[in-house]
């Protein structure tokens, strides 16, 4: 008697089952499109962040005396630690570009020449808060060579 019982159980759950899935089949391609989204998205960010459109190259030694040069304090007194976030600012890869859908990881890219120069004039004000338009385009091919863009 107990055997006849299980085969009924197993169709109401199945039933159950394919009730719930129909009523919800809307909501499931969401997600599963979003869970696409989602994997694209992340598999751009972590190839952009292998090839990015700056890279750094294999010392920057050189720049950096130049800008100590240039631009004098407070890069003349940069430690290391210094120099790398500024150079991070240059180079670096951010989560920028977010989705108005908010299931989505945001998009990955380096900033923009106004982006970098926005940051560096809110992390180190002197000298760059008093930078003109003719002093960013010195200062560009100082710092990227021949890499510079014309903005």
């Amino acid at each position: 008697m107990r055997l006849n019982l299980w085969p009924k159980l197993l169709i109401i759950c199945g039933i159950i089952l394919v009730s719930i899935l129909y009523f919800a089949r809307e909501n499931l391609r969401y997600d599963w499109d979003d869970l696409l989204e989602s994997a694209r998205i992340v598999m751009d960010n972590f190839s952009y962040s292998m090839n990015p459109e700056r890279s750094k190259g294999l010392s920057t030694l050189q720049v950096e005396e130049n800008l100590k040069a240039y631009l004098g304090e407070p890069l003349g007194s940069f430690r290391s630690s210094d120099w790398q976030e500024f150079w991070n600012v240059i180079y670096g890869v951010y989560p920028i570009d977010y989705s108005q859908n908010r299931r989505l990881p945001p998009r990955v890219r380096q900033l923009t020449y106004a982006e970098m120069e926005a940051r560096l004039k809110e992390l180190y004000y002197n000298p760059f808060g008093y930078f003109r338009e003719e002093h960013w385009q010195q200062f560009w091919p100082i710092v990227l060579g021949r890499r510079a863009q014309r903005r």
